[in-house]
């Protein structure tokens, strides 16, 4: 198999792992265990947890972004600002396997971000700063002011985390966050509309 094959191979077990038991089930013998391979060559792409956490990150970032960019294509261009805030609500709360297993890799990562300032707590937070500028800018062109756009992304970004989470804890109902979703934006037409 060539490199980027089992690279990606070794990064998937990691997010196997943190689906599964969060960052304390992360060990380089569980990842050489999860994938199939050998310790050494686990070694070889993530000397450490830290960097081994730190790439996984960034390829899930990465995913992130495009599955918002596919929702976002399939949707159609040139959406207004309700429109786009509408379509990162849908892509971000877990109401599949696929989401939710996204959503506890994110409120792992997010743990890992607030306990350690090292390389995956640093990755994790750089994510949410690009996923906040990626946001704005899309917002800002939309006739909103950098600074304004950039608090919007951060208020929608704080909004579907925590709605995220109600509903992976039982909280909410995918209904009740749709409801919650709906009234926001709702609230929020008057402001955004020219």
């Amino acid at each position: 198999m060539e490199e980027s094959g089992r690279r990606t191979e070794i990064m998937e077990a990691v997010e196997r792992l943190l689906v599964r038991g969060g960052v304390n089930a992360v060990t380089m013998r569980a990842v050489a265990a999860e994938a199939d391979v050998s310790l050494r060559l686990v070694q070889y792409y993530g000397s450490t947890k830290d960097e081994l956490l730190g790439a996984t990150l960034d390829r899930l970032a990465d995913k992130s972004v495009e599955r918002w960019h596919a929702r976002a294509r399939r949707h159609g261009e040139g959406e207004g600002p309700l429109e786009v805030i509408k379509a990162f609500f849908d892509e971000a709360l877990p109401t599949d396997s696929a989401s939710e297993d996204f959503h506890r890799l994110g409120v792992s990562l997010e743990g890992l971000a607030i306990t350690n300032p090292g390389m995956a707590g640093q990755a994790y937070q750089k994510h949410l700063s690009g996923l906040a500028d990626h946001l704005a800018g899309v917002l800002q062109s939309n006739d909103l002011s950098a600074t304004a756009a950039r608090r919007l992304a951060l208020e929608v970004m704080g909004l579907a985390h925590g709605l995220g989470t109600l509903l992976m804890a039982g909280q909410l109902s995918e209904l009740d966050a749709q409801t919650l979703i709906k009234n926001y934006l709702a609230r929020l037409e008057p402001q955004l509309s020219p």
